[in-house]
């Protein structure tokens, strides 16, 4: 039995040593140059963009001027609707959540500009009423004829001015509001 000094390290050890050393930094530069090689490509890539940039007379895009306004007929359609137009408030007067949301939807898929949906003074109207607010009364008519309300309808058409709300109209759902047949239809065609 040989005795060793402390600190002896064997020429076996010695040499599988420096076969590791060897081996990381051989793992070291192989991933060392891969990136240098990608950086290289980006900035190759960003030199190719800046060159084609200045040789085409500064143009960065052939064709920048392309016209992405709307088609013609869709800004057509929602300019003359008379709808457009008219600032209403719905109002959930039957204290079914999300009535006035549900009924602000359907309001606005036939072009009226609903600036309010909150919940009424209270839950007992037994019928949906149309308030005018204001002195454009054709507005309330308009609204009415969406709903399929006779215009001669004084209990459900009403003439209540305030200058101080931001609506023409304000519709205050009765408890008949799921009754109203374009309304009911329009629930038909939603998921």
């Amino acid at each position: 039995m040989t005795i060793r000094e402390p600190g002896f390290i064997s020429t076996a050890q010695k040499s599988s040593r420096s076969w590791l050393r060897k081996r990381k930094n051989g793992f070291q530069r192989f991933f060392t140059n891969v990136f240098i090689g990608v950086l290289s490509l980006i900035c190759l890539a960003f030199l190719v963009s800046i060159f084609q940039k200045y040789w085409r007379g500064g143009d960065a895009i052939a064709g920048n001027n392309l016209d992405i306004s709307p088609p013609k007929l869709i800004v057509e359609y929602y300019a003359d609707s008379p709808m457009s137009s008219i600032e209403v408030e719905v109002l959930n007067g039957v204290g079914i959540k999300g009535a006035a949301h549900q009924f602000t939807d359907f309001l606005r898929f036939h072009q009226v500009d609903v600036v309010n949906a909150d919940n009424a003074d209270h839950y007992d109207y037994e019928t949906t009423i149309i308030i005018q607010r204001n002195q454009f009364i054709e507005s309330s008519y308009r609204i009415a004829e969406l709903l399929q309300i006779p215009k001669s309808d004084t209990v459900r058409i009403r003439i209540e001015p305030d200058l101080s709300l931001s609506a023409d109209v304000t519709v205050i759902l009765g408890k008949d509001y799921k009754k109203i047949r374009p309304f009911l239809a329009y629930l038909k065609t939603q998921p």
